[in-house]
């Protein structure tokens, strides 16, 4: 569903930036949608989330600081992930509801996992697709990944190369095709742009990444809730792609760590869950678990 067709309504963040807000259904019940990233193309993406919205469930997304039709802060702005946290209770209060369910998709389950964390009260339930517990997992499974798809020698000078910012080297722009095309793509979209933006995230990639594209070296070095996953009392669905930058081993420990916790796997897709041709399934998958596993 392209969300330029729903309605969109402005959202004041506490640091005074406006967020660009597409809001469709009504209802008491509020499914929230985190995008990945951090950076990029912003939440348009998560377009057939709207899918899931009726007459007794608004579903909320939203353009991340920085990124798509959101104010772009200044040069000099201290990217956090506390402000990100304030951004999406921001919009959660702007839904009018007290507690929500919250999808999370990438780096947007990070968030989702992090706004859970610090705002318990909250979140109603919680699906994670396709993300992490912990920023050094992306490291260990881009490289664990790329040493599948070439040989040692190659991996190892592409890892190197974006170790040490060499980003115009041949065998680190190689590599990330290759990775993308495997991990990231498969029917999902364009290589070409899945590349571009991989390359340059803009500036909220950024702040709260790095300038790496495998090590994490902005405000995201060393963040770890893998010890915290206990806290968690929300109801829980763990779902990521056969195919996914984002591991079994990854999506092991969320499910291990959070007690009402449900994983499941869909073979055929890679990162990227929204615009294949089994799209519905997955939406299908959210759409039970919303609704308590029963038929909506």
């Amino acid at each position: 569903m392209p969300t330029d067709t729903l309605p969109t309504i402005p959202v004041t963040g506490p640091e005074g930036f406006t967020l660009h807000t597409v809001m469709s259904g009504s209802g008491d019940r509020v499914l929230l949608g985190l995008h990945g990233g951090p950076g990029g193309e912003g939440g348009d993406y998560l377009g057939p989330l709207h899918r899931l919205a009726s007459s007794s469930r608004k579903v909320m997304t939203f353009d991340q600081l920085g990124t798509g039709q959101s104010d772009v802060p200044p040069a000099d702005y201290a990217w956090t992930l506390a402000a990100a946290v304030a951004d999406v209770d921001a919009v959660r209060r702007a839904s009018g509801a007290d507690k929500i369910d919250l999808l999370g998709h990438s780096w947007g389950g990070m968030l989702a996992l992090q706004y859970t964390l610090d705002h318990p009260e909250r979140v109603g339930s919680l699906v994670l697709s396709n993300t992490t517990g912990n920023s050094a997992r992306i490291t260990l499974d881009a490289i664990a990944q790329l040493s599948t798809l070439m040989p040692p020698t190659q991996a190892c000078a592409a890892v190197t190369a974006d170790a040490l910012g060499e980003h115009t080297s041949p065998d680190y722009l190689a590599a990330v095709a290759k990775w993308l095309e495997h991990y990231g793509t498969a029917q999902d979209g364009p290589l070409q742009t899945l590349t571009a933006e991989a390359l340059d995230p803009g500036p909220a990639g950024h702040g709260l990444w790095g300038d790496r594209l495998w090590f994490a070296n902005g405000a995201l070095r060393g963040w770890d809730v893998e010890p915290r996953l206990g806290e968690i009392t929300a109801p829980t669905l763990i779902i990521h792609g056969g195919s996914d930058m984002s591991s079994p081993q990854s999506n092991k420990a969320l499910a291990q760590g959070i007690r009402h916790a449900e994983w499941l796997t869909m073979n055929n897709n890679s990162h990227d869950m929204f615009d294949v041709e089994n799209a519905e399934t997955y939406l299908a998958i959210v759409r039970a678990f919303l609704n308590g596993w029963e038929q909506g």
